[in-house]
């Protein structure tokens, strides 16, 4: 997606202080492999497990916002044409001016399985296949996906 706009530093820092920013994160099936977590470098989540997600961008549409999520934090090709929504959580934050995120959590399944991570924003990755292997070290709302994703049996929803 080309033209993506991006609110230089000092603008967005203005943002945080008074608006909530809607954010993605993707449960992304790699077959035969599992779910991909990532290592987080950067706030809010700061050395902690994660899922791949980041915010949209104008002109993006949500199918736009979900394929450069996968695309440009792990390297991967998605199927955004079958996604499943998960939920919804509210993430408050104690750093960047008090930082409130609105993230939208969909699961969607790869049609590739070589990852590349995004150094930038990760230093490690790994998958997992099922509730007891979500690490104690994630953020809470990735957790709530995950406990979701598992609990609510949409593995086995999700078209593979």
């Amino acid at each position: 997606m080309k033209n993506l706009k991006f609110a230089p530093d000092e603008l967005f820092a203005k943002i945080l202080e008074y608006c909530a920013v809607p954010t993605f994160d993707l449960v992304i099936w790699v077959p035969q492999k599992g779910i991909i977590i990532v290592k987080r470098k950067i706030a809010p989540y700061a050395n902690k497990w994660a899922l791949p997600g980041l915010r949209m961008m104008k002109p993006e549409n949500i199918d736009d916002t979900l394929t450069r999520i996968a695309t440009n934090e792990v390297g991967l090709s998605v199927n955004v044409t079958q996604k499943i929504i998960i939920g919804q959580f509210v993430g408050k934050f104690n750093t960047e001016n008090n930082r409130q995120d609105i993230s939208t959590g969909y699961a969607v399944v790869s049609n590739t399985d070589v990852v590349d991570i995004n150094q930038n924003h990760f230093s490690n990755y790994r998958f997992i296949n099922n509730i007891d292997e979500i690490p104690k070290n994630i953020g809470a709302m990735y957790r709530f996906y995950l406990n979701v994703f598992f609990n609510e049996e949409i593995k086995e929803k999700i078209p593979k």
